[in-house]
């Protein structure tokens, strides 16, 4: 299997679309990966490597073959990259005397993102991510505006490790924001361009939170 961005370790499914993506699946299946499987002597550890991917190419469920460069396939990177970088803030939020509710938030985040990513690698489905989340992610907004001091002035980010980490992964959610755009998404994924959107605005307050008064630093 190509060891592209977001990809997993299965075979063709005969699972709803809807099932896949609630479980976490993302974006890709790798052809060559079922290829390859047909001669692993181990079910229960596939292989990864499969060269498949070596002319520069990777296969999308629902999709078929594309380019690495193809916007679809920019996208669920930059996607994928949020994941992690929420991933490195959630580890470092579960080590704070303070930050389990944050850690919980993030998972919870993470959780969305997958299906932002099902969502976009399977073109002519159902979309996953609904009008429930944006209200989730709203409320959520709220919830921590209230519980965060938010300075009116432009401030400076980097006076707690769990808000940088935090910073890190609003601007690499601003980042899959512009993809969603430039790869033509906002009218067949409505919802999960508002969601990222409002995503990139929560991980902002929270890493307000998690700097406490030190957030106060100002331009």
């Amino acid at each position: 299997m190509d060891s592209d961005v977001g990809s997993v370790r299965t075979t063709r499914s005969n699972k709803p679309r809807g099932q896949l993506a609630r479980h976490g699946t993302s974006a890709y299946v790798s052809v060559e990966f079922l290829d390859a499987r047909e001669t692993s002597t181990s079910e229960s550890n596939p292989p990864v490597a499969t060269r498949g991917g070596d002319d520069g190419t990777t296969t999308l469920l629902g999709a078929g073959r594309m380019s690495k460069s193809d916007a679809r396939t920019i996208l669920l990177g930059d996607v994928d990259e949020s994941s992690s970088f929420i991933d490195l803030a959630r580890a470092e939020a579960a080590g704070v005397a303070t930050g389990g509710d944050i850690a919980d938030l993030l998972l919870a985040l993470q959780r969305l993102l997958y299906r932002v990513m099902g969502d976009v690698a399977m073109p002519g489905e159902t979309n996953q991510v609904g009008e429930s989340d944006l209200e989730y992610l709203e409320k959520a907004l709220e919830e921590w505006r209230g519980r965060t001091e938010i300075p009116n002035e432009f401030i400076i980010p980097g006076e707690s490790r769990l808000g940088a980490l935090l910073d890190v992964a609003r601007s690499v959610v601003r980042r899959a924001e512009r993809s969603l755009v430039a790869a033509g998404y906002a009218e067949e994924h409505p919802h999960a361009l508002k969601s990222v959107n409002r995503l990139s605005d929560l991980l902002f307050v929270v890493a307000r939170n998690a700097d406490g008064k030190a957030s106060l630093s100002k331009v």
